[in-house]
């Protein structure tokens, strides 16, 4: 009976965080939303009830914000009664607005100065803060209790309005400066016409009303139409608006807009927004767990616009709104940002900011909406801290017993904000779209860990230098299925095709490094040339040495495996566009001596020594530790025509390569030298002078460019007249086409 009720219980729990967007914050209480949109993210602004509270207890306004409407940043509280030496209670509800590259949060609170409740404002340079006072004393109060929810628009002529109050509703007119005004204190006329009724001091007694303003007020303007939205019909409160010609009005009732329902709250807040083709409208709710009246969350529905521009009927939702685009995992994500989530906090500090915590096991983070396409999860990192046991980070998709992809061991750390990095390897792929879960694990009962940020690590990809010089921009990345290598290729691959293939470069790199991270823009520019270039080893994304195993002779037989597969593969994005009969296998130093050794593979068209040549008997103990060694002979395998491309004699290789050069006669054979020593110009901008060589050399062997032949064939050749190089060639070679 207790195994049926757990498993009803799990799948009960799991249905609601598949469905549940609304509240859409669920680590704090939360009240009074005032959405504001800047580029492109959508910013609330919001109260903070404190937990089990008996009255509207508030103390700071926090602020949320998202790109795509379901997963939601918690940026924190950056502002508090602390933040005005004016205010010493009640932190109720607010509004921000931009101006002139400012940010204005306009605020109400208790006044320690008059007594009652004031308006007061806050300025930053970003809508997340730092905030301060802007005035170090209200923007408006005289004793009066009325001076609450104000609300802030900017007219199309640049006029800034300022509006608050219940039972009456106030307006000033700001100044540009919006942290001064002009004018008197307005007063609206409250009227039954204008709002349904008239005020409770007002009111007819026995008559029946439509309806009445009571607080939370929100001005905006569609259509050349004011809108003032806000709290009304007493308690329990509903949504209404009047319309008018002028914010001053006079204004008109015009109906609700979120009649009662069972918000599980016995007030009401509004705010409207559009946010990229979409319109919005926010309300709270008690619908938290230990929720009410005085525990209110943050909720939004989606809504369109009457023809006419008046609002429609909206109802509250559990469902909440459909996220508008797919959200990164492949990037550093805050922890504290999330679409739904159960037992968990999140706290603040001047270190790091925002943080998840109060983790126990069985609680979860969901985000919504996580493609994965177009990469391939590898690694996840997080960054966490425990003060003694740790515990588990289950990252799984679709629900949270769902796909395991990953499972992070949190250790204790020594202390609650003793941050460590930590990662772990994908145990299984992620395709597709899907809604991401952290399910946290451990022992039952105690606190777990503090969590950061994470970030999913995939196929990495960078543009070196502009993309090349060549007609066809390239960039360097990683391949799922060809895995320890680095693939250099356009980055636009339409133009290529059966009639106009790729040829193909396979590369080994110096030192047996199994990263080419010495030769990425000699290859970088080599493929922006019209080449699809396979180097062994992993993707250099720093300029710094590769430290690791190192490579070996087979991962250059993978690269021609590899390509050729792909080829034929129609679901590939190299489907028919390579030309896997003009291959080139070529390699710098060790990664010659690779090439070499898979020198008799009938699928090689042509050869490339770079700074390379076989040891002989003689200086065999020179050679390092892993590289290849095969003896003089192999050079009998040879089958293609072959270019050594070396530094001059100050190049450690140039013996051996010279050496190699003069004992091959049964194929056509070059000897190149450039007087730079054994590391080339690879690291140059674009490779320097053995790029040139070797794109001539690939063009004239792999495309048959007769141009690039001029290079390299006849006694006054290209070469022989290029400053510093010098070129030697075997009785074969001229014979070669």
């Amino acid at each position: 009976m207790k195994k049926t009720m757990m498993s009803a219980a799990m799948m009960a729990l799991t249905a609601m965080a598949a469905q549940a967007q609304n509240p859409f914050v669920q680590t704090w209480f939360t009240s009074d939303p005032a959405p504001m949109v800047c580029g492109d993210r959508m910013y609330v602004y919001t109260g903070h009830d404190e937990d089990n509270a008996d009255f509207f207890w508030m103390q700071e306004w926090r602020v949320y914000s998202t790109e795509d409407m379901v997963n939601w940043t918690d940026h924190g509280s950056p502002l508090a009664l602390e933040s005005f030496s004016w205010a010493d209670d009640r932190a109720w509800a607010s509004q921000t607005i931009e101006r002139d590259g400012k940010y204005y949060w306009y605020i109400c609170a208790h006044s320690k100065l008059s007594g009652g409740m004031a308006i007061g404002v806050a300025v930053s340079d970003s809508p997340t803060g730092p905030f301060k006072d802007a005035l170090g004393k209200p923007l408006f109060e005289n004793g009066s209790w009325d001076h609450i929810d104000p609300t802030v628009m900017i007219d199309d002529d640049g006029q800034a309005w300022l509006m608050w109050g219940n039972p009456q509703c106030y307006y000033l007119k700001l100044n540009r400066d919006m942290i001064s005004y002009s004018g008197e204190l307005g007063r609206l006329d409250m009227t039954e016409e204008a709002f349904g009724g008239p005020i409770m001091s007002k009111r007819e007694k026995g008559k029946q009303y439509k309806d009445s303003y009571v607080e939370g007020p929100w001005l905006t303007k569609r259509n050349g139409v004011y809108q003032l939205l806000y709290a009304a019909g007493g308690v329990p409160e509903h949504i209404a608006y009047s319309t008018a010609s002028s914010p001053t009005g006079p204004w008109k009732y015009a109906g609700e807009i979120m009649p009662l329902s069972n918000t599980g709250s016995f007030t009401n807040h509004c705010g409207v927004a559009d946010f990229k083709g979409h319109s919005y409208f926010f309300y709270h709710t008690g619908k938290l767990p230990k929720g009410g009246g005085f525990g209110r969350s943050v909720a939004v529905e989606e809504f369109k616009y009457n023809a006419d521009g008046s609002f429609p009927k909206i109802l509250p939702t559990d469902e909440g709104v459909k996220p508008i685009a797919t959200f990164n995992p492949y990037r550093k994500v805050e922890a504290e940002t999330m679409a739904f989530s159960r037992g968990v906090k999140t706290e603040q500090n001047d270190e790091i900011g925002v943080y998840v915590t109060e983790i126990h096991n069985g609680d979860y983070i969901k985000l919504q909406n996580v493609k994965f396409d177009g990469n391939v999860a590898k690694q996840f990192f997080a960054r966490v801290a425990s003060g003694l046991r740790g515990g588990k980070i289950e990252v799984r998709i679709d629900s949270l017993r769902g796909k395991r992809l990953a499972t992070l061991e949190v250790p204790a750390t020594g202390g609650w904000e003793k941050w460590q990095t930590l990662s772990v390897d994908f145990a299984e792929k992620a395709e597709g779209t899907h809604d991401l879960y952290f399910v946290f694990t451990g022992r039952k009962g105690p606190k777990l860990f503090n969590f950061d940020w994470w970030e999913i690590k995939g196929l990495q990809s960078l543009v070196v230098e502009e993309g090349g010089l060549g007609k066809y921009k390239a960039i360097m990345k990683e391949e799922a299925t060809l895995e320890a290598h680095t693939i250099f290729v356009p980055q636009d691959l339409s133009a290529f095709n059966k009639k106009n293939p790729l040829p193909v470069l396979v590369w080994g790199n110096g030192a047996c490094t199994n990263s080419p991270w010495e030769h990425y823009k000699f290859l970088n520019e080599i493929a922006s040339h019209g080449y699809i270039v396979l180097a062994t080893g992993y993707i250099p994304m720093e300029e710094k040495p590769y430290n690791g195993p190192m490579s070996t002779t087979q991962q250059q037989i993978e690269s021609i495996d590899w390509i050729i597969a792909q080829n034929a593969d129609k679901n590939s994005p190299y489907y028919n566009k390579i030309d896997v009969k003009n291959i080139c296998v070529a390699g710098m130093s060790c990664g010659g001596l690779q090439t070499l050794y898979n020198c008799a593979d009938p699928r090689i068209k042509t050869l490339m020594i770079c700074n390379s040549g076989l040891f002989k008997n003689s200086n065999r103990n020179q050679a390092v530790g892993g590289m290849p060694m095969p003896d003089k002979s192999k050079l009998k395998d040879i089958h293609s025509s072959i270019i050594y491309i070396l530094g001059g004699k100050e190049d450690i290789a140039y013996e051996n390569g010279m050496d190699d050069f003069h004992l091959i006669s049964h194929v056509p054979c070059c000897a190149a030298n450039f007087p730079v020593g054994h590391g080339g110009t690879y690291r140059q901008p674009h490779g320097g002078e053995f790029s040139v060589v070797a794109l001539n050399w690939l063009n004239w062997q792999l495309k048959g460019d007769k141009q690039s032949a001029k290079m390299f064939k006849g006694k006054d050749c290209g070469l022989s007249k290029r400053q510093g190089w010098t070129i030697e060639k075997n009785a074969k070679f001229d014979k070669l086409k």
